[in-house]
């Protein structure tokens, strides 16, 4: 009874151990392991029973039919193979109806070898014992397969092991109990003898096929053993959580995930992922592979984003991997990028497009509360100042300290923003007109620390009294901080509805000069230049005309200035040059014409190569060719503007000083370079004849012409009397209305006398 407890309890463990590698298996290789598991559960089964039937002494000696004995084992092995296989297929409730084909091949084999067992007598079988063996072997299996197959731990594992041997000892006594033996009369003793070889023999045979059973068993665990260790270290080293699950529950995990959740292996392994790990996500039984975001819960009840990557059947078909990347770094990632594109890296506040941003989130809930709003748009004065004197990294530190200060006065709602390179924005919730006052009046009384001290031009414009969308606001407030520059010395300005007419109609005109000269609007027109004594022709000036198709002709005023402004001045200076020298070179009878210059032109690199470019291409002589400066264009580089007419001089073409008199250091100017001409201002001519101061600077002038041997040419000269006047005193050349209105080319009359020689 021992050595079949012993057999029973080994050929359980072995056998049962082997079915679960079968259940784990390839579709390949579970053949070979199911039939393992059938030889090595069904060879116990038959060498337990029979080891028992020899302990068992009746009052006769009872012989074993060799066929019948052969036949219960093969039973036996059969039936076990085909119930595990069973067990591990994909049949509903397979466990369990593998569970009872076992219990019934246990109970076959069982009475098969009771008839071998009863040669020489007669048995008598109490029905209901009998019964009620087949039924207990039958229930005891049903209940021991599931525990065995589907048991996440060893206590639950070795219970159904128990449960197993449990099945086969009780159908054994009580089919034992069941029968009764009718025998014939045998030799006792020399019986004895031969039932203890042969149950020695049987148990020897039995305890061998469980062992080599084993030991297949035991090498292949060791390998995928080893196998799972080599695996789980790679798999550690990768940057992804990874989990394996059969039935939604997890097999395996890595440390990577383990990390993610806050648990360790022993912890992760049996729980569900879905629902419980994996809280709001819902999938599919089958999916093959699937990539979504979602969130994982951690040990602490906190959710965490992911990156989940789901596919089936892998690494073995039935079981499913999740592998789950976290996203905490990259949505910070994603939080820094959307605030650094939405704040000013200097100053830490709101950029332009930032701040456009909550002007319209702001102006919709604004709108929705009938609430106001106020933008106070700033302007720092003379922030260059700063950059130049005392380097960027001063004029950074400057605007530092103005956004802090600015954060430190703007209301605890306030949006206040860096709209600009030293430009800055504030937009406020107000119920009183007074309060933005205040605030104004606060920001205006911040100053700089020395030497860094700046004030700033603050516009206003309110929402909805001003403007009813954010561009609009943004734009009007813009215009008051203009406004406030250039009127109020760095205060504040509110907003007006007539205040930005002038400045619109200027936009407008500006964006119609970019067109103007391609369309073929801009045309010269020229004016006579005379000599003061005999009157005769010595040249023309060319002078820039615009006709625009709807407005007619626009002053030049009017659309010099913004071309100076806009930069268009370059080329429609470069366009005027080139034809006035060739319409002096088409024309002989123009004599020398004299082009304007304006101090936009002499900024621009390479003035001097152009001027002898044009003179090249046009081949008019330099000595016909007069340029036009004004002393303000002297005084705004007076190095570089001194240097770029000495090129132009030493280029054979005239210089002449235009609106002298109008400027701040006229002499100064004559002494540093040697002019050609000098061209009195229009404004001083109109009195000469009626006013003795007006007459006294004419001769100044012209003393000053004639002691540094340059000509004086007099403009404006519209009547008899200017002209005597200016004859008197000496002027050389003249121009005006009275010689000849400005005129195109084609409608000059080159022929006709001056209108007062």
């Amino acid at each position: 009874m021992a050595l079949a407890a012993l057999i029973c309890l080994a050929g359980a463990v072995v056998g049962l151990s082997v079915l679960r590698r079968a259940a784990g298996a390839t579709s390949h290789s579970r053949t070979g392991w199911l039939m393992m598991s059938g030889l090595s559960a069904g060879a116990t089964i038959w060498c337990t029973h029979f080891v028992a039937m020899l302990a068992y002494t009746p009052a006769a000696q009872l012989g074993f039919q060799p066929l019948l004995t052969l036949v219960s084992l093969m039973v036996a092995v059969t039936m076990a193979t085909l119930a595990f296989g069973l067990a591990v297929s994909r049949a509903p409730a397979a466990a369990w109806l593998g569970g009872g084909l076992l219990g019934s091949g246990v109970s076959s084999m069982h009475y098969l070898g009771m008839a071998a067992f009863g040669q020489n007598g007669i048995p008598v079988y109490d029905p209901v014992l009998v019964g009620a063996s087949v039924l207990m072997a039958m229930l005891l299996g049903m209940a021991a397969l599931p525990l065995v197959l589907h048991a996440r731990t060893w206590p639950g594992r070795l219970a159904g092991v128990a449960v197993f041997c449990l099945s086969v000892v009780s159908l054994h006594f009580t089919g034992m109990g069941a029968v009764l033996m009718l025998p014939a009369p045998v030799a006792q003793q020399a019986a004895d003898a031969g039932q203890g070889v042969l149950a020695l023999a049987i148990g020897l045979v039995a305890l061998m096929v469980v062992a080599a059973t084993a030991a297949a068993w035991l090498i292949d665990h060791h390998g995928h053993e080893e196998s799972l260790r080599r695996l789980r270290k790679l798999v550690d080293a990768t940057f992804e959580g990874l989990a394996v699950t059969q039935g939604g529950r997890i097999e395996e995990a890595n440390g990577r995930l383990q990390a993610m959740v806050g648990l360790d292996r022993p912890e992760l392994l049996g729980r569900a992922m879905l629902g419980e790990l994996l809280p709001t996500l819902q999938l599919p039984d089958m999916l093959g592979e699937v990539m979504v975001e979602t969130q994982l819960r951690r040990a602490d009840g906190s959710l965490m984003d992911v990156e989940l990557v789901v596919r089936d059947n892998v690494p073995r078909p039935g079981k499913r991997v999740f592998a789950l990347r976290d996203l905490r770094e990259r949505r910070d990632q994603e939080r820094r990028l959307r605030h650094l594109a939405a704040h000013d890296g200097l100053t830490g506040l709101a950029n332009r497009t930032g701040f456009g941003e909550q002007i319209a989130r702001q102006l919709h809930e604004a709108a929705a509360g009938n609430r106001r709003l106020a933008l106070l748009h700033l302007g720092l004065n003379c922030f260059k100042e700063v950059n130049d004197l005392l380097g960027h990294d001063a004029g950074d530190a400057a605007l530092k300290h103005y956004a802090a200060a600015l954060r430190q006065l703007a209301p605890p709602a306030a949006v206040p923003a860096r709209i600009g390179g030293d430009e800055f924005a504030l937009l406020l919730s107000f119920a009183e007109l007074h309060e933005v006052e205040g605030l104004a009046q606060a920001v205006r009384g911040f100053a700089l620390p020395e030497p860094m001290s700046v004030s700033a031009a603050i516009g206003i414009a309110l929402f909805p009294d001003d403007a009813a969308d954010a561009e609009a606001l943004l734009a009007n407030a813009d215009l008051a901080m203009r406004r406030a520059k250039a009127q109020h010395g760095g205060g504040a300005c509110f907003y007006q509805a007539n205040m930005d007419a002038a400045v619109r109609e200027r936009r407008r005109l500006s964006s119609a000069l970019r067109h103007a000269l391609e369309d073929g609007q801009i045309s010269l027109f020229y004016q006579r230049q005379v000599t003061a004594g005999s009157g005769r022709l010595c040249g023309h000036e060319a002078l820039m005309r615009w006709h625009h198709p709807e407005r007619g002709w626009v002053p030049p005023a009017d659309f010099i200035p913004l071309a100076e402004e806009t930069g268009l001045i370059l080329p429609l200076g470069e366009w005027a040059l080139r034809t006035a020298c060739a319409d002096a070179k088409a024309e002989p009878r123009l004599g020398k014409v004299a082009v304007n210059l304006s101090p936009v032109q002499f900024r621009q690199a390479g003035l001097a190569a152009l001027v002898a470019t044009v003179l090249a291409e046009t081949g008019l002589p330099a000595r016909r060719l007069e340029l036009e400066i004004t002393e303000s264009s002297l005084m705004q580089d007076p190095v570089r503007t001194l240097e770029v007419l000495r090129e132009i001089k030493a280029l054979g073409v005239s210089v002449a000083m235009d609106d002298f008199g109008t400027g701040h250091s006229s002499l100064a100017t004559l002494r540093a370079f040697s002019f050609d001409k000098i061209k009195l201002d229009r404004s001083f001519v109109p009195e000469v004849d009626s006013n003795p101061q007006a007459r006294a600077i004419l001769r100044a002038v012209v003393g000053i012409g004639r002691g540094l041997g340059i000509p004086v040419l007099a403009e404006g000269v519209e009547s008899a009397s200017e002209l005597a006047c200016l004859r008197d005193e000496g002027c050389a050349e003249m121009q005006g209305y009275l010689f000849g209105r400005p005129a195109p080319l084609t409608a000059l009359d080159l022929a006709a006398p001056a209108a007062a020689a």
